[in-house]
């Protein structure tokens, strides 16, 4: 455990075992601002659409979640949370108010190319890009219920880490109240997104012409009306915003560093 480590997509590690100790460290500080979900259990993760390596198995053991105050109830003075939650109900197709999620599954590449982490208030649908063919997790994204699409960062592990270090540094002049305290974590928390450079797109038909091979191979793929954006050389979090009269379902390829999209209806037939 202690020498297990996660890989993110540019090939630098993050050591699981401190990441998990400093999450606890940071919930155990809190006052109950912060709170551990418990880990999961290999036979839940097995039975996920996306399959989950080995590396990632071993933060997910440990740490089922991150619970987030916003607020306290009024009738029983405990806090009301927002969550990263790796077990996510939206994954098996079932939305946040209890009806169909499915089509948010496809939106984001069907089953079995993500796993969702995190839905907003703001509706916005945080996942982890899968590689279906390999099985390794790649950048996490977001996408809000348009055609607007952001890279957060490049692994699960990194992205988890940042956070560990928002929630500490918003805990820190909160004088534990759970507004004070939520409100500087967004802030910093959400400030990659906010402020990101925006990649431009690229209509599949004149990526299929390029002379990048990767970006000739990603494009074949797609139907005439799909679009890409080449996110190799981003360095840190990055805004695409594909110009499609509806809405779209996204994609990812070689390695989650090429954001594809295809146009959608959110009430086309199944």
């Amino acid at each position: 455990m202690a020498g297990s480590k996660a890989t993110t997509a540019a090939g630098a590690t993050i050591a699981t075992a401190p990441l998990v100790a400093l999450l606890r460290e940071i919930a155990d500080g809190s006052g109950g601002l912060v709170q551990l979900r418990p880990g999961l259990s290999d036979a839940r993760m097995d039975a996920w659409a996306a399959p989950v390596p080995e590396e990632i198995r071993v933060l997910l053991r440990e740490v089922g979640g991150i619970r987030i105050a916003y607020s306290r109830r009024k009738d029983n003075d405990t806090y009301l949370c927002s969550e990263i939650d790796f077990d996510e109900p939206l994954n098996d197709g079932t939305d946040p108010a209890g009806g169909d999620g499915s089509w948010y599954v496809e939106q984001a590449g069907g089953p079995g190319t993500h796993r969702f982490v995190h839905l907003d208030e703001g509706d916005g649908f945080f996942y982890v890009d899968v590689d279906r063919e390999t099985g390794s997790w790649g950048p996490v994204f977001m996408f809000w219920d348009a055609n607007d699409a952001a890279l957060l960062d490049s692994s699960l592990t990194a992205w988890l880490h940042r956070t560990a270090h928002c929630l500490r540094e918003a805990l820190r002049g909160a004088d534990g109240d759970a507004y004070t305290f939520n409100s500087a974590f967004q802030e910093t928390w959400t400030e990659p997104q906010r402020n990101a450079p925006q990649v431009p797109t690229v209509p599949a038909a004149d990526a299929r012409t390029s002379p990048d091979p990767v970006i000739r191979s990603v494009a074949t793929a797609l139907p005439d009306d799909g679009a890409l954006a080449d996110l190799r050389e981003v360095d840190g979090a990055a805004l695409v915003i594909f110009d499609f009269p509806e809405l779209c379902h996204f994609g990812r390829a070689h390695g989650g560093t090429v954001l594809t999209a295809v146009p959608s209806n959110p009430y086309e037939d199944d």
